[in-house]
């Protein structure tokens, strides 16, 4: 089933999630569900809090620029280590139609849980790096409009009054 993706300014984005004690039935449900999200927005990543759950789960797909994704389920995911810095134009399903150029750590390396309550540690550089690093910010409450420099204020500024004026408006 999609799941509404939702969007800035709710509350929840800024909440911080928590970790998963026990993989359940239910989890099951919402990782399976977050997947068919993720691929119908065509996105890269997507955090369990994008979609209403304060769960410290996201998923993403492993193969963004093929025809058939490969998603992967992560659960409790941690940094182990980043390296090297690359600046690139970040987009995220919460701020639809907005890009920003974000710095961020070229490779990571983290752990994460996969369904089975199995550890894993994967190792990713580009744009995955870019998208797990992005995914845990949501996790963690931070959004891409923390990550902008005095560059990009402007451009941030202009989004959020422009949100403001269609709520005030509808």
């Amino acid at each position: 089933m999609v799941l509404n993706v939702i969007k800035y300014p709710d509350t929840i984005l800024r909440k911080t999630a928590v970790p998963v004690d026990k993989i359940s039935e239910d989890i099951f449900k919402l990782t399976e569900n977050m997947i068919e999200t993720m691929i119908r927005e065509d996105g890269i990543g997507l955090a369990a809090n994008q979609v209403g759950s304060l769960l410290r789960i996201f998923v993403i797909n492993t193969t963004p620029h093929e025809d058939k994704p490969t998603p992967v389920v992560m659960i409790n995911p941690e940094v182990l280590s980043q390296e090297g810095s690359v600046t690139a134009e970040e987009g995220c399903l919460s701020f639809p139609e907005l890009y920003l150029t974000i710095a961020r750590p070229e490779r990571v390396r983290m752990h994460a849980k996969d369904l089975y309550n199995e550890d894993f540690v994967y190792e990713m550089d580009g744009i995955l790096a870019r998208a797990v690093l992005h995914e845990i910010d949501h996790l963690n409450g931070t959004l891409i409009i923390d990550h902008v420099d005095s560059s990009e204020q402007d451009k941030v500024k202009k989004y959020i009054d422009g949100l403001h004026c269609e709520t005030t408006h509808t």
